[in-house]
């Protein structure tokens, strides 16, 4: 059945010829409206639409999700560092939509655990929180969040001194991931988290139903970035293991590192990468195999 034209919506359009497509050499269906006389063809309406070098959506997915910095990606491919970060900004919108149907097909979870991690933009002296929710027993990530915080323990008044103040805008955010994971979960959930002293406070006006249980934090050992706990039992052990993953995957969130974030929406976007293939690549299972890399329409 010939797609109906995208100028006037008719579904009157007839076979118009094909031609190849320099980017990746498909020969490409062409159409025209009997209506209005516009071309269209069956890659108008795709999200690839008039990418030039659609081939390095696949691989920049992999490296960005893969410990790879955006420089080696472009030395690697070839290709600019300005095209990386474009490519980053795509993949990382498809990704949300991925994950939103991924979230509907694989959901509710009825246990899930909740932290958060520290990183930081331009310069340690401005730390950003980021926000977990994993399913317990999976791995699975459900939501995140991004937010800037003050910098606290001895660099907080040289903090001060260089950027001014600082507000906290986590608490915010904690707020806007617990109510849009809350669609994907039952009212009855179960919460694991730390002692975090205003998660009980938020998590009870997001999720009144909710059953919210707290564990003591533990000190971190030296494997898994920090994360992983030195104990031998952790409650906690989904989330810790996860943050460790995202630590030691995404190359900005590494302990000892010299990448840095210079935008939380790039930072955002990278996330957004990394949750979809840590979902549906890295954890391997049969329910995620049918559904599509993020940059794979086209």
């Amino acid at each position: 059945m010939n797609p109906d034209c995208p100028r006037c919506g008719a579904g009157c359009s007839i076979r118009f010829g094909r031609y190849r497509r320099a980017d990746d050499a498909q020969l490409i269906q062409r159409f025209r409206c009997k209506t209005c006389g516009a071309c269209h063809s069956s890659a108008t309406t795709t999200p690839t639409y008039r990418q030039k070098r659609r081939r390095l959506n696949r691989p920049i997915e992999v490296d960005i999700s893969c410990s790879t910095s955006q420089r080696r990606i472009a030395i690697k491919l070839g290709c600019t560092r300005q095209t990386v970060a474009r490519k980053i900004a795509y993949l990382g919108a498809q990704a949300r939509l991925k994950h939103a149907a991924w979230l509907e097909a694989n959901g509710p979870f009825e246990h899930v655990q909740w932290d958060e991690l520290i990183s930081f933009e331009h310069s340690r002296l401005k730390p950003l929180s980021v926000a977990v929710l994993c399913a317990f027993d999976q791995r699975f990530i459900i939501g995140f969040g991004v937010a800037a915080i003050p910098a606290s323990g001895p660099s907080a008044q040289r903090a001060r001194e260089r950027y001014g103040h600082r507000r906290d805008r986590s608490a915010s955010m904690r707020k806007r991931v617990l109510s849009a994971a809350a669609d994907h979960m039952p009212q009855d959930v179960v919460i694991d988290s730390d002692e975090h002293g205003r998660y009980p406070g938020e998590i009870r006006k997001t999720l009144p139903g909710a059953t919210h249980r707290t564990y003591r934090s533990v000190r971190g050992s030296l494997t898994g970035q920090g994360e992983l706990k030195r104990t031998g039992h952790d409650p906690l052990y989904w989330i810790n293991h996860t943050l460790a993953m995202l630590r030691d995957n995404i190359k900005r969130f590494a302990r000892r590192t010299w990448c840095t974030t210079k935008k939380t929406s790039a930072l955002e976007d990278v996330i957004a990468i990394y949750l979809h293939y840590h979902n549906t690549v890295l954890l391997n299972t049969k329910a995620s195999k049918n559904l599509p890399m993020a940059g794979c329409d086209g």
